[in-house]
């Protein structure tokens, strides 16, 4: 049985991936952030959502 935190991040990320506002690459890293199983920081979703689509600020 999942957990409620666990719950919470599939909806999440489910209602992300419905929309068309947040690409497949940065739903995919906020999964793999949401699944490493340490508490997230603001900062880390700062750098995804700050980041160009396509990758690193050149």
């Amino acid at each position: 049985m999942a957990t409620l935190q666990q719950t919470i991040a599939k909806k999440f990320l489910s209602s992300l991936a419905d929309g068309k506002e947040v690409d497949l690459e940065k739903i995919e890293q906020i999964r793999k952030l949401l699944a490493d199983g340490k508490k997230p920081k603001a900062d880390d979703f700062v750098k995804i959502f700050s980041a160009p689509v396509g990758g690193e600020v050149k």
